[in-house]
Protein backbone atom coordinates (compact mmCIF):
# COMPACT_ATOMS: atom_id res chain seq x y z
CA UNK A 1 0.00 0.00 0.00
CA UNK A 2 1.42 3.39 -0.99
CA UNK A 3 2.01 5.97 1.71
CA UNK A 4 -0.53 8.86 1.73
CA UNK A 5 0.76 12.32 0.78
CA UNK A 6 1.88 14.55 3.67
CA UNK A 7 -0.25 17.37 5.04
CA UNK A 8 0.60 20.88 3.81
CA UNK A 9 3.57 22.21 5.74
CA UNK A 10 4.70 18.71 6.76
CA UNK A 11 6.96 16.01 5.39
CA UNK A 12 6.71 12.26 5.61
CA UNK A 13 9.08 10.54 8.02
CA UNK A 14 10.21 8.39 5.06
CA UNK A 15 11.56 11.55 3.40
CA UNK A 16 14.16 11.89 6.14
CA UNK A 17 17.55 10.30 5.76
CA UNK A 18 17.16 8.34 9.01
CA UNK A 19 13.54 7.33 9.75
CA UNK A 20 12.41 7.17 13.37
CA UNK A 21 11.96 3.51 14.43
CA UNK A 22 8.32 2.67 15.02
CA UNK A 23 9.15 0.72 18.16
CA UNK A 24 10.96 3.61 19.80
CA UNK A 25 9.43 4.69 23.07
CA UNK A 26 11.25 8.02 23.24
CA UNK A 27 13.24 10.11 20.82
CA UNK A 28 16.21 12.09 22.08
CA UNK A 29 17.31 15.17 20.23
CA UNK A 30 21.03 15.30 19.58
CA UNK A 31 22.56 18.73 20.01
CA UNK A 32 25.69 19.66 18.11
CA UNK A 33 28.27 21.46 20.26
CA UNK A 34 30.56 23.87 18.44
CA UNK A 35 34.25 23.90 19.44
CA UNK A 36 35.37 26.82 21.58
CA UNK A 37 38.09 29.01 20.06
CA UNK A 38 40.58 30.37 22.60
CA UNK A 39 39.72 33.94 23.49
CA UNK A 40 36.14 33.68 22.23
CA UNK A 41 32.90 33.55 24.19
CA UNK A 42 31.45 30.05 24.51
CA UNK A 43 27.88 29.68 23.27
CA UNK A 44 25.25 28.20 25.62
CA UNK A 45 25.22 24.40 25.48
CA UNK A 46 21.79 22.79 25.33
CA UNK A 47 21.34 19.38 26.91
CA UNK A 48 19.43 16.77 24.93
CA UNK A 49 15.73 16.79 25.80
CA UNK A 50 13.89 13.44 25.96
CA UNK A 51 10.73 13.80 23.88
CA UNK A 52 7.79 11.47 23.60
CA UNK A 53 7.19 9.62 20.37
CA UNK A 54 3.91 11.51 19.93
CA UNK A 55 5.68 14.87 19.93
CA UNK A 56 8.17 13.68 17.33
CA UNK A 57 5.39 12.23 15.18
CA UNK A 58 3.11 15.29 15.29
CA UNK A 59 5.44 18.31 15.58
CA UNK A 60 8.67 16.93 14.14
CA UNK A 61 7.62 16.94 10.45
CA UNK A 62 5.72 20.27 10.57
CA UNK A 63 7.16 23.50 9.24
CA UNK A 64 3.98 25.55 9.73
CA UNK A 65 1.16 25.19 12.26
CA UNK A 66 -2.11 27.14 12.16
CA UNK A 67 -3.62 27.97 15.56
CA UNK A 68 -7.35 28.73 15.32
CA UNK A 69 -9.09 30.06 18.44
CA UNK A 70 -12.71 28.99 18.81
CA UNK A 71 -15.49 31.40 19.90
CA UNK A 72 -16.00 29.46 23.11
CA UNK A 73 -17.83 31.28 25.92
CA UNK A 74 -19.15 34.26 23.93
CA UNK A 75 -22.18 34.62 26.22
CA UNK A 76 -19.96 34.36 29.29
CA UNK A 77 -17.70 37.15 28.01
CA UNK A 78 -20.74 39.32 27.23
CA UNK A 79 -21.31 39.51 31.01
CA UNK A 80 -17.72 40.59 31.67
CA UNK A 81 -16.12 37.25 32.58
CA UNK A 82 -13.24 35.91 30.50
CA UNK A 83 -13.99 32.46 29.07
CA UNK A 84 -11.53 29.59 28.85
CA UNK A 85 -9.36 29.88 25.74
CA UNK A 86 -9.73 27.04 23.23
CA UNK A 87 -7.71 26.45 20.06
CA UNK A 88 -7.53 23.94 17.24
CA UNK A 89 -4.20 23.16 15.59
CA UNK A 90 -3.76 22.43 11.88
CA UNK A 91 -0.70 21.52 9.87
CA UNK A 92 0.23 24.14 7.29
CA UNK A 93 -1.61 27.32 6.34
CA UNK A 94 -5.26 26.84 7.29
CA UNK A 95 -7.18 30.11 7.52
CA UNK A 96 -10.63 28.82 8.48
CA UNK A 97 -11.88 25.93 10.57
CA UNK A 98 -13.97 23.58 8.49
CA UNK A 99 -16.79 23.28 11.02
CA UNK A 100 -17.90 26.92 11.16
CA UNK A 101 -16.91 29.89 13.25
CA UNK A 102 -19.96 30.81 15.32
CA UNK A 103 -21.43 29.27 18.49
CA UNK A 104 -23.82 26.44 17.74
CA UNK A 105 -22.05 25.39 14.56
CA UNK A 106 -21.47 21.72 13.84
CA UNK A 107 -18.29 20.62 15.62
CA UNK A 108 -17.90 17.15 14.21
CA UNK A 109 -14.47 15.60 13.80
CA UNK A 110 -12.14 17.50 11.46
CA UNK A 111 -9.78 15.18 9.54
CA UNK A 112 -7.23 17.99 9.04
CA UNK A 113 -6.93 18.83 12.74
CA UNK A 114 -3.71 17.69 14.41
CA UNK A 115 -4.17 19.06 17.93
CA UNK A 116 -6.48 20.71 20.45
CA UNK A 117 -5.79 23.20 23.25
CA UNK A 118 -8.24 24.03 26.06
CA UNK A 119 -7.38 26.28 28.99
CA UNK A 120 -7.81 24.95 32.52
CA UNK A 121 -8.06 27.78 35.07
CA UNK A 122 -10.09 28.74 38.18
CA UNK A 123 -13.36 30.50 37.46
CA UNK A 124 -12.68 33.28 40.01
CA UNK A 125 -9.32 34.05 38.39
CA UNK A 126 -10.95 34.57 35.01
CA UNK A 127 -13.71 36.77 36.46
CA UNK A 128 -11.81 39.06 38.83
CA UNK A 129 -8.18 39.17 37.65
CA UNK A 130 -8.13 37.65 34.19
CA UNK A 131 -4.96 39.50 33.14
CA UNK A 132 -3.04 37.96 36.04
CA UNK A 133 -4.60 34.50 36.18
CA UNK A 134 -2.77 31.21 36.37
CA UNK A 135 -3.69 28.48 33.90
CA UNK A 136 -2.68 25.22 32.26
CA UNK A 137 -3.24 24.47 28.58
CA UNK A 138 -2.71 20.80 27.70
CA UNK A 139 -2.38 19.95 24.01
CA UNK A 140 -4.17 16.76 23.01
CA UNK A 141 -3.86 15.01 19.65
CA UNK A 142 -5.58 14.86 17.27
CA UNK A 143 -8.60 16.46 19.02
CA UNK A 144 -10.05 17.09 22.49
CA UNK A 145 -10.61 13.36 23.03
CA UNK A 146 -7.07 12.32 22.14
CA UNK A 147 -3.95 11.69 24.19
CA UNK A 148 -2.06 14.50 25.92
CA UNK A 149 1.03 15.46 23.92
CA UNK A 150 2.34 18.35 26.05
CA UNK A 151 1.41 20.98 28.64
CA UNK A 152 1.72 24.78 28.73
CA UNK A 153 1.51 26.25 32.23
CA UNK A 154 1.50 29.80 33.60
CA UNK A 155 1.64 30.88 37.24
CA UNK A 156 -0.02 33.92 38.80
CA UNK A 157 1.69 37.11 37.58
CA UNK A 158 1.22 40.83 37.17
CA UNK A 159 -0.42 42.05 33.96
CA UNK A 160 1.67 43.62 31.22
CA UNK A 161 0.16 47.02 32.03
CA UNK A 162 -2.37 48.82 34.19
CA UNK A 163 -4.96 51.34 33.07
CA UNK A 164 -5.85 54.15 35.44
CA UNK A 165 -9.29 55.59 34.69
CA UNK A 166 -9.66 59.24 35.58
CA UNK A 167 -11.86 62.21 34.81
CA UNK A 168 -9.34 63.51 32.29
CA UNK A 169 -8.88 60.22 30.46
CA UNK A 170 -6.97 56.97 30.87
CA UNK A 171 -3.33 56.59 31.83
CA UNK A 172 -1.48 53.52 30.55
CA UNK A 173 1.21 52.32 32.99
CA UNK A 174 3.45 49.36 32.04
CA UNK A 175 4.39 46.71 34.59
CA UNK A 176 8.02 45.60 34.53
CA UNK A 177 8.24 42.99 37.29
CA UNK A 178 6.76 39.52 37.78
CA UNK A 179 5.58 39.52 34.17
CA UNK A 180 3.77 36.56 32.55
CA UNK A 181 5.89 33.46 31.96
CA UNK A 182 4.64 30.27 30.32
CA UNK A 183 6.51 26.98 30.73
CA UNK A 184 6.23 24.01 28.38
CA UNK A 185 6.42 20.35 29.43
CA UNK A 186 6.07 17.00 27.72
CA UNK A 187 3.24 14.67 28.72
CA UNK A 188 5.54 12.99 31.25
CA UNK A 189 6.36 16.44 32.78
CA UNK A 190 9.83 16.81 31.24
CA UNK A 191 10.70 20.52 31.04
CA UNK A 192 11.07 21.66 27.41
CA UNK A 193 11.43 25.43 27.62
CA UNK A 194 9.63 28.64 28.51
CA UNK A 195 8.52 32.00 27.14
CA UNK A 196 8.61 35.30 29.05
CA UNK A 197 7.03 38.65 28.30
CA UNK A 198 9.80 41.26 28.09
CA UNK A 199 9.77 44.81 29.46
CA UNK A 200 12.54 47.12 28.27
CA UNK A 201 13.00 50.76 27.24
CA UNK A 202 10.74 50.29 24.18
CA UNK A 203 7.51 50.10 26.12
CA UNK A 204 5.15 50.36 23.14
CA UNK A 205 6.60 47.31 21.37
CA UNK A 206 5.29 43.98 22.76
CA UNK A 207 7.90 41.27 22.76
CA UNK A 208 8.52 37.75 24.06
CA UNK A 209 11.72 35.84 24.79
CA UNK A 210 11.82 32.07 24.26
CA UNK A 211 14.21 29.86 26.23
CA UNK A 212 15.36 26.27 25.76
CA UNK A 213 15.33 23.47 28.35
CA UNK A 214 18.47 24.88 30.02
CA UNK A 215 16.90 28.37 30.20
CA UNK A 216 19.27 29.69 27.56
CA UNK A 217 17.61 32.52 25.57
CA UNK A 218 17.05 31.34 21.99
CA UNK A 219 14.59 33.70 20.27
CA UNK A 220 13.18 37.20 20.62
CA UNK A 221 9.65 37.44 19.19
CA UNK A 222 8.48 40.93 18.27
CA UNK A 223 7.06 42.92 15.33
CA UNK A 224 9.18 45.10 13.11
CA UNK A 225 9.55 48.65 14.41
CA UNK A 226 9.90 52.26 13.27
CA UNK A 227 10.72 55.59 14.95
CA UNK A 228 14.07 54.31 16.25
CA UNK A 229 12.50 51.11 17.55
CA UNK A 230 9.78 52.82 19.56
CA UNK A 231 6.68 51.80 17.57
CA UNK A 232 5.54 48.50 15.99
CA UNK A 233 4.85 48.26 12.25
CA UNK A 234 1.76 46.41 11.04
CA UNK A 235 1.72 44.32 7.89
CA UNK A 236 0.60 46.00 4.70
CA UNK A 237 -0.69 44.88 1.35
CA UNK A 238 -3.78 42.97 0.35
CA UNK A 239 -3.35 39.72 -1.53
CA UNK A 240 -6.23 37.56 -0.41
CA UNK A 241 -7.89 36.58 2.84
CA UNK A 242 -5.61 37.07 5.81
CA UNK A 243 -3.04 39.01 3.79
CA UNK A 244 -5.16 42.19 4.05
CA UNK A 245 -4.81 42.74 7.78
CA UNK A 246 -2.19 41.17 10.01
CA UNK A 247 0.45 41.85 12.64
CA UNK A 248 3.50 39.62 12.17
CA UNK A 249 5.66 38.89 15.21
CA UNK A 250 8.97 37.87 13.68
CA UNK A 251 11.23 35.35 15.39
CA UNK A 252 14.70 36.86 15.88
CA UNK A 253 17.90 35.07 16.83
CA UNK A 254 18.52 36.20 20.39
CA UNK A 255 22.28 36.65 19.99
CA UNK A 256 22.26 38.61 16.69
CA UNK A 257 18.67 39.99 16.73
CA UNK A 258 18.39 39.06 13.05
CA UNK A 259 15.13 37.61 11.74
CA UNK A 260 15.47 33.84 11.41
CA UNK A 261 14.75 32.15 8.08
CA UNK A 262 11.57 30.11 7.99
CA UNK A 263 11.38 26.36 7.41
CA UNK A 264 10.89 25.12 3.80
CA UNK A 265 7.15 24.61 4.27
CA UNK A 266 6.79 28.33 5.04
CA UNK A 267 6.83 29.19 1.32
CA UNK A 268 9.80 31.51 1.65
CA UNK A 269 8.40 33.45 4.62
CA UNK A 270 10.68 34.27 7.56
CA UNK A 271 10.06 32.56 10.90
CA UNK A 272 7.16 34.29 12.63
CA UNK A 273 3.94 34.11 14.63
CA UNK A 274 1.28 36.00 12.71
CA UNK A 275 -2.15 37.12 13.83
CA UNK A 276 -4.34 36.97 10.73
CA UNK A 277 -7.73 38.21 9.61
CA UNK A 278 -10.31 35.51 10.39
CA UNK A 279 -13.15 36.76 8.25
CA UNK A 280 -15.79 39.47 8.67
CA UNK A 281 -18.31 37.43 10.69
CA UNK A 282 -15.71 35.99 13.04
CA UNK A 283 -13.97 39.32 13.68
CA UNK A 284 -17.23 41.23 14.26
CA UNK A 285 -19.17 38.61 16.23
CA UNK A 286 -16.45 36.99 18.36
CA UNK A 287 -13.20 37.84 20.15
CA UNK A 288 -11.40 34.75 18.80
CA UNK A 289 -8.05 35.20 17.04
CA UNK A 290 -6.33 33.20 14.32
CA UNK A 291 -2.58 32.65 14.12
CA UNK A 292 -0.12 30.72 12.08
CA UNK A 293 3.40 29.84 13.19
CA UNK A 294 6.24 29.50 10.68
CA UNK A 295 8.93 27.60 12.59
CA UNK A 296 12.61 28.57 12.18
CA UNK A 297 14.57 26.57 9.65
CA UNK A 298 16.25 23.58 11.30
CA UNK A 299 14.48 24.09 14.63
CA UNK A 300 14.23 21.10 16.92
CA UNK A 301 10.97 19.52 18.00
CA UNK A 302 11.55 20.82 21.53
CA UNK A 303 11.81 24.41 20.28
CA UNK A 304 8.72 23.94 18.10
CA UNK A 305 6.84 22.89 21.23
CA UNK A 306 8.15 25.94 23.10
CA UNK A 307 7.05 28.21 20.23
CA UNK A 308 3.52 26.81 20.42
CA UNK A 309 3.60 27.93 24.05
CA UNK A 310 4.87 31.32 22.85
CA UNK A 311 1.77 31.58 20.63
CA UNK A 312 -0.54 30.97 23.58
CA UNK A 313 1.30 33.56 25.69
CA UNK A 314 1.25 36.05 22.81
CA UNK A 315 -2.52 35.72 22.56
CA UNK A 316 -2.87 36.13 26.34
CA UNK A 317 -0.58 39.15 26.78
CA UNK A 318 -1.19 41.08 23.54
CA UNK A 319 -4.45 40.15 21.85
CA UNK A 320 -6.51 39.23 24.92
CA UNK A 321 -5.35 42.12 27.08
CA UNK A 322 -6.13 44.66 24.35
CA UNK A 323 -9.80 43.79 25.01
CA UNK A 324 -9.58 44.60 28.73
CA UNK A 325 -7.71 41.62 30.15
CA UNK A 326 -5.27 43.88 32.01
CA UNK A 327 -5.60 45.17 35.55
CA UNK A 328 -7.96 48.17 35.62
CA UNK A 329 -7.84 50.75 38.45
CA UNK A 330 -10.14 53.75 38.85
CA UNK A 331 -9.95 56.90 40.91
Amino acid sequence: MSEPPPRPGCYRSSDATTPIPAAAVQAVEAVEIAPVVPGSVALPVTTAVPLTQTMERVLGPCDVVSVQQTPRGCCQEAFGCTARSEYRLYAGFTENMRNGILPGANVESDPLQIGHMLEESPFCDRCFWSGMRRFSIPITVPDENGEVMMYNEKDFSLPTHCILHGDNGDIWIPCCCNLPTLKTYTSDRTYVGKTKYVCDEYLCVPKLRTYDANDNPMYMIRPETCCAGCCPVCGTGCDKGSQCCYLPFYIHDHSTMQIVAGAPGGKGMPAQIRNVWAGFKRECCTSADNFFVVFPEGSSTALKAALLGSTALLDFTVFEEKQGGCLIVSW
